[in-house]
């Protein structure tokens, strides 16, 4: 009976863990040489650390978007797993700006009500259990069909390009207003949120650089910046430091599926900054 309690335990914490993971593209370094053989990594799990391997076969769509050039879709030879994580080996093109951007496909994940609970407020969403506790749902089990959308934008040698303006058609997506890679220290950037290729206004969005991210003790995120979307869906945070940085967010609404009662979709965009 023990034994059985624990299991049932661990499985619980699993869901949680695993269905609460960030999804991020980082590179050691952002800035890169033209024409150079480089690493590009997925992290998934928190910005600082990833806690499992993204399969290749749940990315629905890897478009890399060399300086100048129109999108590839890097071959599956080229990827690899090391320390939980996904390395994809690019050769870069051009100086300019450059794009890479993964969407996954979606999956479905059945919680108790008590897992579901702590999923939303790990990912930020407390408004949606005031909405189960005020319709009686509080008690009930949740099926969250969830797909996670990302880019990263690197910079080739010191030409700035408007690849970065490149919009990749994916369920939500963030678009940079200026290139990251012209700001300073002091400056701030606009970022647009698209859902279904159009700007969304209220929505959340969390912006954080290098280690200043985490969640607070009742599990609600910890970020630097949280920021809602105005009427042209866009927010703007003012850039503190150098280092790697990021935007994310999470949209979620009800279902009228029938294998799930809600549908998740979260993006996240990453970029460095130099001193």
């Amino acid at each position: 009976m023990k034994q059985k309690i624990l299991l049932s335990l661990i499985a619980f914490i699993s869901l949680v863990v695993l269905s609460s993971h960030d999804l991020y593209i980082k590179l050691k370094s952002f800035y890169l040489e033209p024409n150079t053989k480089t690493l590009i990594y997925v992290y998934n799990g928190t910005f600082g650390k990833s806690e499992a391997i993204l399969a290749r076969d749940r990315m629905i769509d890897v478009s890399l978007i060399n300086p100048g050039e129109k999108a590839v879709h890097p071959d599956k030879s080229l990827w690899f797993e090391k320390n939980n994580q996904t390395v994809l080996k690019i050769t870069t093109g051009k100086v300019g700006t450059g794009v890479l951007g993964i969407s996954t496909l979606p999956r479905i994940n059945e919680f108790t009500a008590e897992s579901f609970a702590s999923n939303m407020k790990h990912e930020g969403l407390l408004d949606v259990l005031v909405e189960r506790e005020k319709s009686g749902e509080d008690s009930k089990p949740a099926r969250k069909k969830y797909s996670k959308h990302v880019k990263a934008i690197f910079q080739v040698g010191n030409k700035q390009t408007d690849d970065y303006k490149t919009v990749l058609g994916y369920p939500i997506e963030f678009i940079p207003m200026s290139n990251p890679y012209a700001l300073k220290i002091g400056d701030e950037l606009a970022m647009k949120l698209l859902i279904d290729g159009e700007p969304v206004a209220g929505e959340m969005v969390y912006a954080s650089y290098n280690d200043q991210y985490g969640h607070e003790k009742d599990g609600t995120p910890r970020d630097a910046y949280k920021v809602l979307t105005n009427s042209d869906g866009i927010v703007t945070v003012k850039i503190v430091t150098s280092g790697h940085w990021y935007f994310r967010t999470v949209n979620l609404g009800k279902s009228t599926l029938k294998d799930a009662d809600y549908v998740s979709i979260s993006a996240a965009l990453t970029f460095e900054v130099k001193e």
